[in-house]
């Protein structure tokens, strides 16, 4: 169904992205939860609403607006004129949407590894952001030949030596006719918009900081700069997501606690790794292509021996891999899947230690059904692409994380990102001796044990 662009369905579109989903309280405190997933609940990920004359908007000027979740509002940053909006040359009825990342939120607790954590979130938005435009009927697609640059002109971004500045990450349009374009804004095309004088101040998050300059330096050196298009890749439409993923969007939550006892049927195994393949929704067109495999820690999936597993979400991958893993793996291809999941058998045996070691330790990496690793083709690409592409590899594994989230709510489970994780020691588990794959990102599945202490109220009154 196909839903016209107005308040009303852009007010469900970050609905169902990134508004609250709800309040938890205990012994006096409160605090918020939302629908796309955050390391630590820090929520590092910014989003703004970039549109034109529109009809079905009337009343809203052509402008920047930033999205506050707590209010379920847009706020007006910039104006722009109309004449420049034209220039884009989209299809009528598109919206823009920018991310930025505020590093200062994840490095307070977390230090250097915040880059990381906040492209994992970028991700999840992403992932957000593709689900609730599909359960609209909308399409998304990433604008790649934008630079970073670009991005902080047309977001009104200055002071980005401050250590709770804005940094920009990444702009997608979003057809509301329901097709999908082959557009490509280029840097040019931004820097025919002049946004107007900037209104409104960033609320000041600390009064004290810690410099974690190493974030920058990443940052620095994995800076997007202005690329030409690459037209007609990866459009082909993505399959609609099913009504019981829209249904329980605003349900998702992550697992603090897994009972370590409850499985999931090899069918609904079978229908979480169906949700993330590379040609499903979210996995957005313009991402020039997938380059993340995910290694599995079976524990209790019914009908599936416990062992060490190999998802190839890209079947032209599948010898390469082979190639640069442990020889003595098995590499059996699994028959009771649909064709087009790869799923190899690597080894066999229990693997409930191993899943927690791998991930810091923690015991909900092996109280669940399943572990995840998330591995990430490396070496090459970014020696073919550019260092720029290295925080879209974060950005993948978010999107998969994004979908595990609500594959397990849909199987009444809950999932659980594992931001930290030992690289180096999966890297030996897998064989692995350079840095043609790397470990990216790790997930959990099980059944949440639930703090019956808390309180749940609505997100909105």
């Amino acid at each position: 169904m196909l839903a016209t662009l107005n308040f009303h369905s852009i007010s469900h579109f970050f609905l169902n992205s990134l508004a609250l989903s709800a309040w938890k309280s205990l012994s006096g405190s409160i605090w918020s939860l939302r629908v796309n997933p955050s390391s630590g609940n820090l929520h590092p990920t910014e989003g703004y609403f970039i549109t034109g004359p529109v009809s079905g908007l009337d009343g809203i000027p052509g402008g920047v607006f930033h999205y506050t979740p707590k209010d379920h509002a847009l706020e007006l940053r910039s104006r722009i004129k109309n004449d420049e909006w034209n220039k884009l040359d989209l299809p009528y009825g598109t919206i823009l949407i920018a991310l930025p990342s505020i590093y200062w939120r994840e490095s307070w607790k977390y230090g250097e590894r915040a880059f990381r954590y906040c492209m994992h979130d970028v991700g999840h938005a992403l992932g957000a952001f593709g689900i609730a435009a599909s359960c609209l009927g909308w399409q998304v697609l990433l604008q790649d030949c934008v630079g970073n640059e670009d991005l902080l002109s047309l977001l009104g971004i200055t002071d980005v030596d401050d250590l709770e500045a804005e940094h920009p990450d990444c702009l997608f349009a979003i057809f509301t006719d329901g097709e999908i374009h082959d557009v490509s804004i280029s840097s040019e095309d931004l820097k025919r918009i002049h946004p107007s004088e900037l209104l409104g101040k960033p609320n000041t998050l600390s009064a004290d900081h810690v410099d974690w300059s190493i974030i920058y330096r990443v940052e620095d050196a994995a800076s997007k700069p202005p690329t030409n298009p690459v037209h007609g890749n990866n459009l082909d439409r993505s399959p609609k997501i099913s009504k019981d993923i829209c249904r329980i969007i605003r349900k998702r939550r992550s697992a603090q606690v897994m009972d370590g006892q409850m499985g999931i049927s090899l069918d609904n195994f079978s229908k979480i790794l169906d949700l993330i393949k590379p040609s499903q929704v979210p996995f957005c067109p313009g991402l020039r292509r997938s380059y993340v495999d995910l290694v599995f820690f079976i524990h209790r999936v019914q009908g599936l021996g416990n062992g060490l597993y190999l998802m190839v979400r890209d079947n032209g991958r599948a010898k390469k891999l082979q190639e640069f893993m442990n020889p003595e793996f098995e590499w059996k291809k699994l028959s009771n899947f649909p064709a087009d999941i790869d799923l190899y058998l690597l080894a066999q045996g229990d693997m409930r230690f191993v899943a927690q070691q791998a991930s810091c330790h923690q015991n909900i990496a092996d109280d669940g059904c399943f572990a995840v690793a998330m591995l990430a083709e490396f070496e090459e690409p970014l020696q073919e692409i550019g260092p720029w592409l290295y925080p879209r590899l974060y950005w993948e594994c978010g999107m998969i994380g994004q979908m595990l989230y609500l594959g397990a709510e849909v199987n009444l489970l809950r999932g659980c990102g594992i931001g930290c994780f030992f690289d180096d020691f999966v890297h030996e588990i897998l064989g692995l001796v350079d840095i043609e794959f790397q470990d990216f990102y790790h997930f959990a599945v099980g059944k949440a044990l639930e703090d019956k202490r808390l309180l749940t109220l609505p997100a909105y009154d």
